[in-house]
């Protein structure tokens, strides 16, 4: 079997694990907990926030190191990346998060809704380039849908190092035992600076099940339509 291996994954967690003890030195009273868990939930925040780097050879490793080395942007980005997340982390903690057993999914006799990870991309309106900057609220019942951890943020934000990809993970809902399925109808906002806002709405059909999902699954996933923003004075041609 072919070692396929993301570059990314040293990179991350040297730099999250560096700012940890930059930020203990510095005695920040936001930074509450520094355990393994914390730290790999920050590290992973990153990860999902980033483009991966596979490599499956030494010389891939020596090209896309040179490459990672020069990147200044994507630096910046882990960095940001990585303070937001560790800020979100120590903020809210999993429960037991000092244990390094985490639960892949909860059995339970309730049965619950499990929300698919809502992912898609933000471009501008008139080159078709990907926007960083833009930030998407996802709204559900009126109000901004629950995230499955603090490692998912709503709202949440494009950087230039995510090319304009977010992601959502909503919680789950317990379901009401009298229906077997349910249609869930979600609102997205989406601003940037200088930019026209975007509400786009759509619905997500769910039958109930008795497994509270905690695992990410890439499989189980739902994309959401492209959002393409227009500079303010900007006609979208496409109203």
């Amino acid at each position: 079997m072919v070692n396929i291996h993301n570059m990314m994954e040293e990179l991350v967690a040297e730099r999250v694990n560096l700012l940890y003890e930059q930020v203990k030195e510095q005695g920040a009273a936001w930074l509450t907990c520094d355990c393994e868990n914390c730290r790999l939930d920050t590290i992973s925040y990153v990860l999902n926030r980033i483009p991966p780097r596979y490599v499956v050879s030494g010389r891939g490793v020596t090209h896309n190191k040179n490459l990672l080395d020069s990147n200044i942007q994507l630096s910046a980005d882990i960095d940001h990346l990585s303070i937001e997340g560790m800020k979100l982390v120590s903020a809210s903690k999993r429960p037991y998060h000092r244990s390094l057993q985490i639960l892949s999914f909860i059995e339970s006799d309730t049965p619950v809704f499990n929300f698919p990870t809502f992912v898609g991309n933000v471009y501008d309106g008139q080159t078709f380039e990907p926007l960083s900057g833009a930030k998407l609220r996802l709204i559900l019942d009126g109000k901004d849908a629950k995230m499955m951890d603090a490692s998912w943020q709503n709202p949440c934000e494009t950087f230039p190092a995510t090319q304009g990809t977010y992601s959502f993970r909503v919680h789950p809902l317990e379901a009401e035992e009298v229906k077997l399925t349910k249609v869930f109808d979600f609102t997205m906002e989406v601003t940037a600076p200088g930019y026209q806002e975007v509400v786009l709405s759509f619905s997500v059909p769910l039958a109930r099940e008795k497994i509270d999902r905690r695992q990410l699954n890439s499989t189980y996933s739902l994309t959401v339509q492209d959002i393409f923003l227009f500079k303010e004075g900007v006609v979208n041609d496409q109203e």
